[in-house]
């Protein structure tokens, strides 16, 4: 016998979700489509179009995998120290990449399209489980994954580019497929866990017994979030510990299903979490990361116009569910919004990480607005034209900071107007020399912006390469920069660091002539760039 509270989805839904999620995957891929098709002439694409730093780290752990590794390390720091079962999605990455034979930049832009598709289908998953309609099903899923805010009216404004629609990609679902793997599939378990927890709790579902076959299924999804984003369980948890609180005053009980429901969530993942907080304490290379890596929270007014229109249409929503507090759905909604924005702003330093998914009770608040409040003031005659304008305003910050990339080069000529995305080709052909004449244990010294990317394509360690993964980072970097500009000893930092090889090209000259380069021998000349060894 089905369940009562199943969640229905007809056909024709799963054609338009899957036609409509394809357009956006497409949408995400179509700066690389566009410097396919073009060229970038002397310039070499490196990978990443969004936050390059990072993704010259997921390049370098996928590469790890695809050497057998299991255990992370940092290849953007010198030195040595014990790896760790962290950020774990990508050397498996790297072990697909090595049983297909797929290049390690190949596999995870394919990642990317597979954790995004599956991305939009929970949402619209999400959307099914809270409404029956399917106009607000559509209503959930257009907003929440094409929701953004203002950044882009007001960046001129306040000279600012700290909105977090322009910064947090997490936050957003469609943003979040530009930049990585984990992301989206961060999104999607949250997604998922929400519309369990909404069906588990409307009316009539306590004598549902079905529903308890999503235990496992949330016990897999509280592993998964564990592994790929922790700080995502952070406010969810804190949000379900108070809606216990609530159920519990109103029931004088806690009812058997939400207990297990709660323990499904909380006990796989507790391991976990007790791993993790060893790791940053005791092993000193994730201890200096944890230390270094603080992602503040956007100031509040800057929160608020990051959430833009979407906020402003759900502010009815919002008000709703305050003051209902219905327990099968706006109660946990409102305290998993409320949670995360208490979350953010502790001084934890881990601000904007807790922020991830925020479109989506934004979204839910938004849509049921649209429903309860919106639609019935807007004429059916001009309802079309309203989503037409609607629509594309609550993009156009996803759209600006997708194209962004491309644009500048394509605008001025010059792909070195995104530098880091795109290094002058022989940058290129070093990494390949350099790959070719090393172990992954050798130190190469380089500037900043070359050395994100030499672990990835070089497969070698840097001196500093990353502001959260080169340890102690501030110095190094200040060494590196001094060592070019020849006001530092010219063999302190070789021997420290045990440099094997240095690179001498146009990025470097822009920090001074390296004068310390004469005492050191020439081994390839590769264009532009000079490749010396100790």
């Amino acid at each position: 016998m089905q369940s009562r509270q199943a969640v229905h989805i007809i056909a024709s839904e799963w054609r338009w979700v899957i036609i409509v999620a394809s357009g956006l995957i497409l949408l995400a891929f179509a700066p690389l489509l566009w410097m396919a098709l073009t060229g970038t002439s002397d310039w070499q694409f490196m990978g990443a179009l969004h936050n390059y730093l990072d993704g010259a780290t997921y390049l370098s752990k996928i590469v790890q995998g695809e050497r057998g590794i299991w255990l992370t390390f940092f290849q953007h720091t010198p030195e040595n120290y014990p790896g760790a079962f962290m950020q774990a999605i990508y050397p498996l990455l790297g072990h697909v990449s090595r049983i297909m034979s797929v290049p390690p930049m190949v596999i995870f832009h394919v990642a990317r399209v597979f954790a995004a598709l599956f991305m939009y289908i929970s949402l619209y998953q999400l959307g099914a489980a809270v409404w029956t309609k399917i106009r607000a099903r559509r209503v959930f899923f257009i907003i929440a994954s094409l929701g953004s805010g203002l950044g882009w009216l007001f960046m001129p404004v306040f000279q600012d580019v700290s909105f977090p629609d322009i910064t947090v990609p997490e936050a957003y679902p469609l943003y979040s497929t530009f930049v990585n793997v984990h992301f989206p599939l961060t999104i999607a378990c949250l997604a998922l866990l929400v519309g369990y927890f909404i069906m588990a709790f409307r009316p009539g579902a306590d004598q549902d017994p079905s529903l308890d076959r999503a235990v496992p299924v949330m016990a897999i999804l509280s592993v998964a979030l564990a592994i790929l984003y922790p700080h995502a369980l952070v406010p969810f948890g804190g949000a379900l510990a108070v809606f216990a609180l609530f159920d519990w005053r109103d029931h004088r009980r806690l009812s058997p299903r939400l207990v297990r429901y709660l323990l499904a969530l909380g006990l796989p993942a507790l391991p976990i979490a007790v791993y993790y907080a060893l790791i940053v304490t005791y092993n000193p290379g994730f201890a200096e990361w944890n230390r270094q890596n603080v992602n503040p929270a956007p100031a509040p007014l800057m929160l608020l116009i990051g959430l833009g229109l979407p906020l402003l249409i759900g502010i009815p929503g919002i008000i709703r569910g305050l003051l209902r507090f219905e327990r099968d759905g706006d109660r946990l909604v409102v305290l998993w919004l409320i949670a995360m924005l208490i979350v953010m702003y502790l001084p934890t330093g881990a601000g904007r990480r807790c922020s991830v998914g925020m479109m989506l009770p934004i979204a839910y608040f938004a849509t049921r607005a649209v429903e309860d409040v919106w639609i019935s003031r807007i004429s059916r005659r001009v309802r079309s034209y309203v989503f037409a304008l609607v629509i594309p305003l609550i993009a156009v910050s996803q759209i600006f900071v997708l194209f962004l990339p491309v644009t500048l080069p394509a605008l001025s000529g010059d792909p070195g107007t995104a530098l880091g995305v795109f290094l002058e080709h022989d940058y290129y052909v070093a990494y390949q020399w350099v790959n070719e004449h090393s172990s992954s244990s050798d130190v190469v010294l380089a500037s900043p912006v070359v050395s994100a990317w030499i672990p990835g394509w070089a497969e070698t360690r840097v001196v500093y390469g990353h502001p959260f993964e080169t340890l102690n980072a501030a110095v190094k970097r200040q060494q590196v920069l001094d060592w070019y500009a020849g006001t530092g000893d010219c063999t302190a930092i070789l021997d420290e660091y045990n440099v094997r090889y240095v690179l001498y090209g146009v990025e470097e000259a822009k920090f001074g002539a390296a004068p310390c380069r004469d005492q050191l021998n020439v081994v390839a000349e590769i264009g532009g760039v000079t490749v010396y060894a100790r």
